[in-house]
C-alpha cells in the first residue's frame, strides 16, 4: 500500500474525526503500527502455540524461539497485517472510539452544545442535532479535543449557563440549508431555569431510547440537568441578567397553560429534592420564598374574571400538595402584626382572598370592572353579566377550597399551621361587629380586613362543612360544644387540644352554662370546621346586615 492510499484511507476513515488534525490521526497510525512489529514477535509466538495446541500438534515441533521464526513472522506479517491479538486489541480500541463518539452526540443532542466547529459538509450528520452552541473559549482551552465526554460535560454546562447571550454562539452541525427557528430557538434558550428544563426532557428522552452500553450515561446527563438547576437557585446572582425565580414562575405558568404541567412538577420534585440534601449555603424557604413574591406582586392586580387569576391559584394548588412548599407558604404568609386584622388581607392568602365583584372602596366605582353603566344597560345585559360573575365566583371559590383542604390534609403540622391561621385572623378581626365600624369607614378600613375578604373565605368554608352537613350525618353529632366555652390556652395547649380559635367565652351565649362542663383531651375538625365557619359568616355579613 502506498503512503498515497494510506492517507486516503486515514481521511476517510470516519474515527479520524476524533483527532485534533489529520496529521495526528496519522502520526497516532505510525506509532500503533511501530508498537506491532515490536510486539509481533512474542505475540505470535503466544498465539501459534495455543493454535497449535488445539490441534494436538506436539510441543517438540515448534518454533525452538522466537529468533528462530523471523522469516516465518516477517512472511505472516505481510500476509495478514496483523496478529490476532493486534486485531482484538485494534478491535476493542474502535470499540472505545466508537462510544465515545456515540456519548459525544448523546450530550450534543441533550445540552445542544458542542465543541466542534469544523466544517458541517465534513460530519456525518448522524446522531446530532442540527444547530449547537459554540463553546469557543473552552475549546480553546482545551486544544486539540473537540469533542465531549463525561468528565468535561459539567464543565461545558456552566459555561453554557455563564453565556450572556448564546444565540449569538450558534453554529450548525449539518450541512442542511433549511431554515429550522425551533432548533434556534430550543439550541440558543437564553433563559438558564427553562434550558434545564428542557436539557431533563431531553435526557429522559434519551435515557429510553439509548443502547444499554450508553444508558448510565444518559442517566448522570438528567442527574446534572437537576444538579446544575439547584446550583442556580443557590447561587442566582452569578448569572448575570438572569431572574431566575421568575423564570420559574412563567416555566409553570406556560406549562399549566400548555397541559404539561405534570411534566414540570416531575423535574421540579427532583429539584426539591436537591435542595434539601444540602442547606449550607442557602436554606429550603430563602430559596423559596422569592417565588411567593413574585406571586403575590403578580395576583394582587388582577380581577375576578381573568382566566390568568385561575392559571395562578393551580401553580398554588400544586404548592400546597407539595409538602415542603406548603411549609414555605405557611411561614410566607404570617402577618408582620398578627394582632392588626387588615394585615391578614395583604399576605399572599389574603390577596386572593380579597379578590372579588365587589367595589374595593364602597362608594368608588372608579376602575371597577362591573355594571359600569347599569341606567344604560338592558336588563338582558345584566343578566348575562350577573350569571358570568356567578360562574367565575363558584371557580374562585372552589380553587380557596381546594388549597384549604389539601393544607388541611396533607401532614398535621400543616393542618396545625392553617388552622392557626384562622383562628388568629379571625380573632383580630373580631371589632368587625362593633357599632362604629359602619360609622368610621377610614378606620375600620386600616385595622380590619374587607367584606369580601370574609364573604370569600365563608364561602369556601362552608364548602369544608359539606361532607358532615348533609342531612341525618352521623358526623355532624360528633360536633362538641364545650369547644366554644374554653378560656384561653397557650399556644403549645392550642395545639395538643386541637383548639386554634380564640374568645370565644367572651361572646354572649344564649344559654349560660349552669355548672362547669366536661372538656375532652382535644377535639375533632368536625367541631372547629364548625366553629371556623360560623364566625367567620358572622364576621362577614354582621357588618352588611347592619348597615
Amino acid at each position: 500500500m502506498t503512503d498515497q492510499e494510506n492517507n486516503n484511507n486515514i481521511s476517510s476513515n470516519p474515527f479520524a474525526a476524533l483527532f485534533g488534525s489529520l496529521a495526528d490521526a496519522k502520526q497516532f497510525a505510525a506509532i500503533q503500527k511501530e508498537q506491532l512489529k515490536q510486539q509481533s514477535g512474542s505475540v505470535f509466538g503466544s498465539e501459534e502455540e495455543a493454535l497449535c495446541n488445539s490441534l494436538h500438534v506436539p510441543a517438540d515441533e515448534l518454533p525452538a524461539s522466537p529468533d528462530d521464526s523471523d522469516n516465518s513472522v516477517s512472511e505472516s506479517l505481510d500476509e495478514f497485517d496483523y496478529s490476532v491479538s493486534e486485531i482484538s486489541r485494534s478491535f476493542r480500541t474502535h470499540q472505545e472510539m466508537c462510544e465515545q463518539l456515540n456519548i459525544n452526540h448523546m450530550i450534543q443532542r441533550i445540552f445542544l452544545i458542542t465543541l466542534d466547529n469544523s466544517d458541517p459538509s465534513l460530519k456525518s450528520g448522524n446522531g446530532i442535532p442540527s444547530r449547537c452552541v459554540y463553546l469557543e473559549e473552552m475549546a480553546v482551552e482545551l486544544e486539540d479535543q473537540d469533542w465531549l465526554d463525561m468528565s468535561n460535560v459539567e464543565q461545558a454546562i456552566f459555561a453554557r449557563l455563564l453565556l450572556q447571550d448564546p444565540g449569538n454562539h450558534l453554529i450548525s452541525m449539518t450541512s442542511s440549508t433549511t431554515l429550522n427557528l425551533s432548533a434556534d430557538r430550543d439550541a440558543g434558550e437564553r433563559h438558564i431555569f427553562c434550558y434545564l428544563y428542557s436539557c431533563f426532557q431531553r435526557a429522559k428522552e434519551e435515557i429510553t431510547k439509548v443502547p444499554e452500553n450508553l444508558l448510565p450515561f444518559a442517566v448522570q446527563c438528567r442527574n446534572l440537568t437537576v444538579s446544575n438547576t439547584r446550583t442556580v437557585l443557590l447561587t442566582p446572582e452569578i448569572y448575570v441578567d438572569q431572574n431566575i425565580h421568575e423564570q420559574l414562575v412563567d416555566l409553570m405558568l406556560e406549562a399549566i397553560q400548555g397541559a404539561h404541567f405534570e411534566d414540570v412538577t416531575e423535574f421540579l420534585e427532583e429539584v426539591i429534592e436537591a435542595l434539601l440534601l444540602d442547606e449550607e449555603v442557602r436554606t429550603f424557604p430563602e430559596v423559596m420564598i422569592p417565588v411567593f413574591d413574585i406571586l403575590l406582586s403578580r395576583i394582587k392586580d388582577l380581577e375576578l374574571c381573568q382566566i390568568l387569576l385561575y392559571a395562578y391559584l393551580d401553580i398554588l394548588l400544586y404548592f400546597t400538595r407539595q409538602k415542603d412548599m406548603a411549609k414555605v407558604f405557611l411561614e410566607y404568609i404570617q402577618p408582620k402584626d398578627p394582632s392588626n386584622g387588615q394585615m391578614y388581607q395583604k399576605t399572599l392568602l389574603g390577596v386572593i382572598l380579597n379578590i372579588s365583584c365587589l367595589l374595593k372602596t364602597p362608594g368608588v366605582v372608579e376602575n371597577h370592572g362591573f355594571f359600569l353603566n347599569p341606567s344604560r344597560s338592558s336588563p338582558q345585559e345584566i343578566k348575562v353579566q350577573e350569571a358570568n360573575i356567578h360562574q367565575f365566583m363558584a371557580q374562585f371559590h372552589e380553587k380557596i377550597y381546594q388549597m384549604l383542604k389539601n393544607l388541611l390534609q396533607l401532614s398535621p403540622e400543616t393542618k396545625h399551621c392553617i388552622l392557626f391561621w384562622l383562628g388568629n385572623c379571625l380573632h383580630a378581626n373580631a371589632g368587625r361587629t362593633k357599632i362604629w365600624a359602619n360609622q368610621m369607614p377610614e378606620i375600620f378600613f386600616q385595622m380590619y380586613a374587607s367584606d369580601a375578604f370574609f364573604l370569600n373565605l365563608g364561602a369556601a368554608l362552608l364548602k369544608l362543612c359539606q361532607p358532615f352537613c348533609k342531612p341525618r350525618s352521623s358526623r355532624l353529632l360528633t360536633f362538641n360544644p364545650t369547644y366554644c366555652v374554653l378560656k384561653d390556652l397557650n399556644d403549645e395547649e392550642r395545639k395538643i387540644k386541637s383548639v386554634h380559635m380564640r374568645g370565644l367565652d367572651k361572646e354572649t351565649c344564649l344559654i349560660p352554662a349552669v355548672q362547669e362542663p366536661t372538656f375532652p383531651q382535644s377535639y375533632n375538625l368536625v367541631t372547629e370546621n364548625l366553629a371556623l365557619t360560623e364566625y367567620t359568616l358572622y364576621l362577614g355579613f354582621h357588618r352588611i346586615f347592619c348597615r
